[in-house]
């Protein structure tokens, strides 16, 4: 095993990072705002997928909480449960043409999964959540085509960002995380792999999941960080994978490959707390990725006959590593998630 060093030569960047990821200043959702969420929730819940994609980011937060003994994790069955029933209510009305009722009922369950997440997970949780809701749209930026519709998918899953944000600058937890679950239920229903994917490619997505957390605690050893809130979103991280590795045991190849990218991006909130950015976190994130980067680079360039795979991953590396740089050097803190894609892609190459 290598042991990881960020680059001490790095140049600083820009403290627009900070004035950037900082919350200031309330607003409440206006008619127009509603009318967007409702849209995509209609179209969503044609897929019943989507609805346990919702069930499942609070049930993985209660697992956790549950498995290192959070009172936060003891109650939560009831809202859970009732959450369930709102989704197949709402199920059950679009199918008999209730429109209304339909948002209605979709509209409160997606709450119930907030306020789940919120007990089960602590404030953190949905800070990331919407931390991560920012994320998606330079994700799918960087992979257009891996996502049905991307150009349409991005800029809802951006309104849907700067919305989560406004929801937490007022302090209203609830919204925020609503947003950030049907942000989650829409990347995931318009990714390709929905129709695409077979079970090589999920083995692979698997894998990256676990990479990124070894990848985390490696970094937090160097750091010499023992902190109690990295370590619980590291828990978080590995609730994910393991049960990313049920569904692929299970041929659910969708299913476990959403669940292994949100195992990713919570290995990256241990080491980047939710919260903001800072310029130290962003230098080291950057700094890592870039000596992975190099290494895997040159480890597939010694290969006498680099597999196709291989170079498929270096090449995303490289484009992730590209966008996620250009992004987080003009202050937008939200290119941290495609930089940290790039730096387990190529920490898993270089293994």
């Amino acid at each position: 095993m290598k042991t990881i060093r960020s680059p001490l030569a790095l140049g600083a960047l820009s403290l627009v990072l900070l004035s950037a990821c900082q919350d200031d200043g309330p607003t409440a959702p206006s008619l127009t705002e509603l009318a967007l969420e409702d849209q995509i929730a209609l179209e969503l819940l044609a897929d019943p997928a989507t609805s346990e994609t919702a069930l499942e980011l609070a049930g993985v937060q209660t697992s956790a909480a549950q498995r290192r003994g959070w009172a936060w994790g003891s109650n939560n069955q009831n809202r859970h449960t009732r959450a369930r029933e709102c989704f197949r209510e709402a199920e059950a009305a679009l199918a008999k043409g209730d429109q209304v009722r339909a948002m209605e009922r979709a509209r409160e369950g997606r709450a119930l999964v907030a306020q789940d997440i919120a007990m089960a997970g602590g404030p953190n949780a949905i800070v990331g959540m919407v931390e991560r809701l920012e994320s998606l749209p330079v994700m799918v930026a960087a992979d257009p085509d891996a996502f049905v519709t991307s150009g349409k998918l991005g800029l809802q899953i951006g309104k849907l960002a700067e919305r989560a944000r406004e929801a937490l600058r007022a302090g209203d937890q609830t919204r925020a995380g609503s947003l950030g679950v049907l942000g989650e239920q829409a990347f995931r229903h318009n990714h390709r792999h929905q129709h695409q994917l077979g079970s090589p490619r999920a083995e692979i997505a698997v894998a990256l999941g676990g990479e990124a957390i070894q990848l985390a605690e490696r970094l937090l050893a160097e750091q010499a960080v023992a902190d109690s809130e990295g370590q619980e979103l590291l828990a978080t991280a590995k609730e994910f994978l393991a049960r990313a590795e049920r569904a692929l045991e299970a041929g659910e190849d969708a299913r476990a490959v959403h669940l292994a990218r949100l195992a990713e991006w919570w290995a990256l909130k241990a080491v980047v707390l939710p919260g903001g950015i800072t310029d130290e976190e962003a230098r080291l994130i950057l700094g890592v990725t870039e000596t992975l980067l190099g290494e895997a680079r040159s480890f597939i360039a010694s290969l006498p006959e680099p597999t196709a795979l291989q170079i498929a991953l270096l090449t995303k590396a490289g484009r992730m590593f590209e966008r996620g740089k250009a992004n987080l050097e003009n202050g937008v803190c939200r290119g941290l998630g495609a930089l940290w894609q790039s730096a387990v892609i190529s920490s898993f190459l270089i293994r």
